[in-house]
């Protein structure tokens, strides 16, 4: 999370705290409500979670890593030969994303038509509308005309989205495993400041701006809602919709301390506080 030199203006503001809150209660809360959809039009909940589960397999974790590595090897390695400008490269990760949450509510409308036994043709349909809306704001993301209004909503919803699917088809083991790990390297890449001094200061605060729900006082990287809403996600599908709730509710304390935090320190990392309050009913449950 980054906050700019307003930090105690903001905190003086009640009415900047609801703001604030918005973007991460609604993520998380489409996330809920994707699962809720899908459980719900399902004979069997538990049957349902246990054979979307089932279908991962330490090979989709393997081949998720291996893209995410080489995705990262070649990025890195055009910025460190100066073949692509952040900006290229910040459309490149916002396009990536933008698809990515088409993609996973594309899964989950096969998911729901399937289970509602609707026939193939109004799926395909279904699926025409999801890539349209999906390219369209692809483009626009291109071309640089889509506002910043625009944006953050695209960032919710398909943080939502994501975060969603991944909850729901990932074990819940994975899901604390993964959480855990990716607040670690959120908080060492924010405290060594790796990117910072690679980019240099105005490279990185350009793409800061472009990867995260930002408005003019503060800015959340779409990472951290992706894993807000994956942990309060796998909760409601393995636990029901008040331990999801209860662990929404704890990913908001947590993501207020962290907020207040930036009135000390212009950049805090916005996963591990938050991440280690939202995980404490799934652990609880999982262990007693």
């Amino acid at each position: 999370m980054v906050k700019s030199g307003l930090a105690e203006l903001f905190f003086s503001s009640k009415s900047g705290k609801v703001n604030f809150i918005f973007p991460i209660f609604f993520a998380i809360v489409i996330s809920l409500f994707l699962v809720q959809v899908i459980l719900l039009v399902s004979p069997y909940e538990d049957a349902t979670v246990v054979s979307l589960q089932r279908s991962f397999s330490s090979l989709t974790v393997v081949n998720l890593l291996v893209v995410s590595v080489l995705a990262g090897v070649v990025l890195f390695g055009l910025f460190r030969f100066k073949k692509i400008r952040i900006q290229t490269a910040s459309k490149l990760l916002v396009a990536m994303f933008i698809e990515g949450g088409m993609l996973a509510i594309l899964l989950f409308g096969k998911l729901l038509f399937i289970s509602l036994g609707l026939e193939s043709p109004i799926f395909l349909v279904f699926a025409a509308i999801v890539a349209y809306i999906g390219s369209y704001f692809v483009f626009l993301s291109f071309v640089n005309s889509l506002s910043r209004k625009a944006k953050n909503r695209l960032f919710i919803v398909s943080s939502g989205s994501l975060g969603s699917f991944l909850g729901l088809l990932l074990p819940l083991s994975v899901v604390i495993v993964v959480s855990v790990i990716l607040a670690v390297v959120d908080a060492f890449l924010i405290q060594t400041k790796v990117f910072r001094g690679f980019l240099g200061e105005a490279k990185y605060e350009q793409m800061i701006v472009e990867l995260a729900f930002s408005t003019s006082e503060w800015g959340i990287g779409i990472g951290d809602l992706i894993g807000y809403s994956i942990i309060v996600s796998s909760a409601s599908a393995n636990f029901g919709l008040v331990v999801g709730g209860f662990s929404l509710l704890l990913i908001l304390v947590g993501a207020l301390v962290t907020m207040k935090l930036t009135s000390k320190q212009r950049q805090v990392p916005g996963l591990p506080i938050a991440t280690a309050l939202g995980l404490l009913p799934s652990i609880f449950l999982l262990v007693f």
